[in-house]
């Protein structure tokens, strides 16, 4: 068997050889990153290939089927819970295992277009990637919001409209995908670290050979099948605990526990907690979480530079700015934005609108639901009205931070990619149109073995590029979702500027930027006031990129486990497919068919009810009143410009002070990544121990981390989403675990409730509910006054 080391050697050469006969490549990133990246894949990636190895067949074709059907359905119709829940293709990865040795055991042996032997590896990766696409379709939201009786209830959208809405939304990013091959999968520096825990799972469930450490020196006999469900049924118990039984290690407020709750009035807030100690109520300084849902084995996967400069930019900008934003009340009503009507605590981590108009009807900085400037007699576009009376519009200062690194995150991706990687897409697209081999990609061992399939042709992608098109067209124009014709070209222009930026830096470091934003902000701008425009136009333009690098991300995968570039579009544009259609019959029944469930407390679909009140903000609205000149928070527009300029900071000093290959990994489009507002903040502490931990294992006892930590990460994955789905199920069936101090009681006191003056798990003292005008509390104690 191999050994990783030798693997590793012997790529140093063959780029020290390219090297002296092109020094040009000298100094070129992509080629310093090789040699970090084959130490981190090639343990865990099959170094073999057989192409004789069926991976197209009934039995991939029926399981991959099978599950697209039920995981799109089942998603579909979770996705309307109040707290919407999913089930991850993890789960038919592992359950479709057993299914294909069943299939492969009784189906007739003398037939082999059903049964072409052993259940095979490339077999199981096609079901996979026909299930990964039983996600929700991002389309279906703006279905949801336009069409549903108790939103905005369009009656003259039909089933087919959607149908062909939906289909468009999945659909036209793919043809862009194809065009990027050779920018963003066959080279090896593009290595997409998301894909290292599917690709462990894998080569657990079969046996493949991969790089070793040498057999003779081997300290650990475990198989990684086993090591996989140890760590599986370790993690499976340990989730009941934050998950079910003890809700409140989901997500501590360490600097509550340590500063303590003051003495202030009955529940509330001291304003160090408020705003630094709660991980619920402001940025959660030191919070802290012992579910590993909230991690995720990224923290294995992701190389060690991306995850210190994605927390150490976290910590600067959501501990350290958004505190120092807030004490110095730079745009205005900080201590009166507030949803308590109680003790009037001014919150810090939401992403909901307040009023600032202290003359309007409704009272300064308390909340104000989007859809209350809709114009319902005008396709809900703005009532002038309805936002003059509360204008100007405040946003906490924590979220219009996350807008403001959203900006810095748009063009920094730009410029950092452009100035460090400029070189090898120039160098790479000359060689596309010269139609000649990239001498570096053709180095790469996985791009060699794949030389024995054909690839799909750059005309096939373009075909279908031009085929979506002319649907999208036939879709904005003769259905109501009132997408102007001119959106489809202008949306497939932005997919095209930003495909390779946003690609680029998921493929290097696994962190996955978006284009939802930017979207948003640019057709608010161009049709101002139009919600329905503005909704579908950001449906199209962020799901077009997510899409695209899906099914890049795939291609990668497919590259790794050598599956044919036929069978792994097919895979996906099948599972695509039946998706469309599953989902929109699921969200059809759901919406007209499930009687009154959809009135039960349960069943409330607040992620739709977001996405419709979305239209609000960026539709009626308009970013123009939000961030254009003249408006409370225009200063965020200079974030466009510096997010721009940043990367030039570490090039330059590469260029003229200090030349290192360090220098590329200052990646400000990572830096600028944060926590979005309105989830607990518990995304730093642990991470960054466990991403400690991780390296420590790498330099220090490389043969565990070659064996088995990536198997791990990917045990420990599976089992908290088998967890989650589990406990979703129980509180669906009102099946609920005992309220104590590790779980209290959320009908009556926040999930820390230890930050709050007077509050036990239970409720709060009678002082608490005097000041809310109440005589008992909810356990029945009498207050007197």
């Amino acid at each position: 068997m191999t050994k990783t080391a030798d693997i590793v050697a012997e790529k140093e050469h063959q780029l020290d050889d390219l090297k002296h006969e092109h020094p040009e490549l000298e100094d070129d990133v992509e080629i310093s990153d090789i040699k970090e990246v084959e130490e981190r894949i090639d343990f865990i990636v099959p170094q073999t290939d057989d192409p004789s190895t069926p991976a197209f067949t009934f039995r991939s074709v029926l399981l991959g089927t099978i599950w697209i059907t039920l995981l799109s359905f089942a998603n579909t119709a979770l996705s309307f819970r109040t707290v919407a829940f999913g089930i991850g293709a993890n789960v038919a990865l592992i359950l479709s295992y057993p299914m294909g040795l069943f299939l492969a055991a009784v189906l007739p042996k003398s037939i082999p277009l059903l049964n072409p032997g052993p259940f095979s590896l490339k077999e199981h990766v096609l079901i996979y990637i026909m299930a990964s696409c039983g996600g929700v379709p991002y389309g279906i939201d703006n279905v949801v919001a336009q069409v549903m009786p108790d939103l905005m209830g369009n009656e003259d959208i039909t089933f087919l409209h959607s149908l062909g809405f939906v289909f468009v939304t999945q659909f036209l990013g793919y043809g862009l995908s194809g065009l990027t091959r050779r920018f963003l999968v066959r080279p090896t520096a593009m290595w997409w670290p998301g894909n290292l825990s599917t690709i462990a799972l894998f080569t657990s469930f079969h046996k493949v050979e991969t790089g070793e450490i040498d057999a003779f020196t081997q300290r650990y006999t475990t198989s990684r099948f086993k090591a996989f469900w140890i760590a599986f049924a370790a993690m499976f118990v340990w989730t009941f605990i934050p998950q079910y039984f003890a809700q409140t290690l989901q997500a501590i407020s360490l600097l509550c526990l340590i500063a303590g709750r003051g003495d202030g009035p009955s529940g509330k807030l001291t304003q160090f907690n408020l705003a630094a100690g709660s991980v619920y109520n402001g940025v959660g300084v030191l919070g802290i979480t012992f579910d590993w849902t909230y991690v995720g084995s990224y923290v294995f996967t992701s190389p060690f530079w991306a995850l210190l400069v994605n927390f150490g930019g976290t910590i600067i900008f959501q501990w350290i700015i958004a505190p120092l934003l807030y004490a110095n009340d730079v745009w205005g009503l900080n201590q009166i934005i507030t949803k308590d009507t109680v003790n009037r605590n001014p919150l810090l981590n939401t992403p909901h609108l307040f009023v600032g108009n202290a003359n309007g009807t409704k009272r300064q900085g308390t909340r104000v639901k989007p859809n209350y400037f809709f114009d319902a007699t005008k396709n809900y576009d703005l009532n002038i009205t309805a936002y003059n009376d509360v204008a100007p519009v405040h946003i906490t200062s924590y979220f219009a931070l996350v807008y403001g690194c959203s900006f810095l995150t748009i063009t920094s991706a730009i410029s950092h990619v452009g100035l460090w990687y400029g070189k090898d897409i120039y160098r790479q697209s000359m060689n596309a149109f010269r139609q000649i081999r990239d001498e570096v990609d053709a180095l790469d061992k996985h791009v060699k073995l794949m030389e024995a399939y054909p690839d799909v042709p750059d005309w096939a992608y373009l075909a279908f590029l031009g085929f979506t098109t002319v649907a999208a067209l036939l879709v904005s124009i003769f259905t109501p979702f009132n997408m102007p014709w001119w959106g489809i070209f202008f949306n497939l222009f932005l997919c095209a500027i930003f495909i390779l930026p946003f690609g680029i830096v998921p493929a290097i470091s696994g962190f996955g930027l978006y284009l939802n934003v930017l979207t948003e902000f640019v057709i608010g701008l161009m049709i101002p006031g139009q919600t329905v425009a503005v909704m579908a136009f950001k449906s199209w333009g962020t799901n077009n990129l997510i899409q695209a690098l899906t099914l890049t991300q795939d291609l990668k995968l497919g590259q790794y486990l050598h599956i044919p570039p036929y069978a792994m579009v097919f895979a996906q544009f099948w599972g695509t497919f039946v998706n469309v259609f599953v989902s929109s019959a699921a969200c059809w029944f759901m919406m007209f068919g499930s009687k009154d469930l959809l009135q039960k407390d349960e069943w409330q679909y607040n992620g739709y009810q977001t996405f419709y009140s979305a239209g609000g903000i960026w539709g009626a609205i308009g970013p123009q009143r939000f961030f254009g000149i003249g408006s409370l928070y225009e200063g965020l527009l200079w974030c466009f410009l510096i997010g721009f300029i940043a990367p030039f900071g570490p090039w330059l000093a590469n260029r003229y002070l200090y030349k290192s290959k360090y220098w590329h990994y200052v990646n400000f489009s990572i830096i600028f990544t944060i926590g979005s507002a309105g989830y607990p903040q518990v995304s730093i502490v642990v991470p960054v121990i466990l991403t400690f931990v991780a390296q420590w294992i790498f330099v220090k006892n490389k043969e565990f981390y070659q064996k088995y930590l990536y198997v791990i990460g990917s045990g420990f994955d599976a089992a908290g989403g088998f967890v989650s789905l589990i406990v979703s199920f129980l509180f669906f069936a009102d099946i609920n675990p005992p309220n104590w101090i590790l779980n209290p009681n959320t009908d009556n006191v926040k999930s820390d409730w230890y930050c709050y003056p007077g509050s036990s798990w239970d409720e709060y003292d009678c002082a608490y509910y005097l000041k809310a005008g109440k005589t008992k509390t909810p356990s029945g104690i009498v207050c007197k006054k």
